[in-house]
């Protein structure tokens, strides 16, 4: 509230202002001096949130050989290699190993993201001489396919699942989005979405 405004203000005769605080405002400065490191905290919890429920998409996904997308299967001659060396019939699934490798992993500055970590190696399978990929760059080859000699299709298991399973980035920053409301209201912030 300023004192003086309801007489006129004049540059000259200024001397009539007086402010007055009216409200609560030793709460609205602790709530000012916690609000930025309490957002990022709270934005940071909402990002791993939600990167654990993607986790748990992805390998729901590789688990089901990406049926709910439509990937196509094997060809005869990769199915019957498969059988030969011990893997299943599932299109992205031979050991379990890229699915038991996907995980949340830290980035810079408090972000995370999901995906397989790179040199991530697996065993040798029943009669293998050489095991040359890791599976990281396996995966990478299954999410865009190959093209000349060894065709292979891509099945981008991780992307189908960000944006069909996950909303995409809306569906990350609606997420995101509840949970900082929701965490500012546990504290005694009341947020309005607008």
């Amino acid at each position: 509230m300023i004192k003086g405004a309801l007489h006129g203000l004049r540059t000259r005769a200024g001397f009539n202002v007086e402010v007055q605080l009216s409200g609560d405002w030793v709460r609205f400065n602790n709530i000012m001096n916690r609000f930025g490191p309490a957002t990022m905290l709270l934005a940071q919890n909402a990002q791993l949130g939600f990167a654990k429920k993607y986790k748990k998409k992805v390998k729901q996904n590789i688990r089901t050989g990406g049926k709910r997308f439509g990937y196509p299967g094997h060809s005869d001659k990769y199915s019957r290699y498969k059988g030969r060396k011990g893997g299943g019939s599932r299109v992205l699934y031979w050991s379990g190993a890229m699915h038991d490798s996907v995980d949340v992993m830290k980035l810079s500055r408090g972000r995370v993201g999901v995906g397989i970590p790179s040199g991530t190696k697996r065993g040798k399978y029943p009669g293998e001489r050489n095991n040359k990929l890791t599976i990281s760059e396996y995966a990478n080859i299954l999410e865009h396919g190959t093209y000349g000699g060894l065709e292979i299709p891509k099945r981008p298991v991780f992307k189908d699942t960000l944006k069909q399973d996950m909303g995409g980035i809306k569906g990350l920053r609606n997420f995101m989005t509840a949970e900082i409301v929701l965490g500012l209201r546990a504290q005694g912030i009341n947020v309005t979405r607008m």
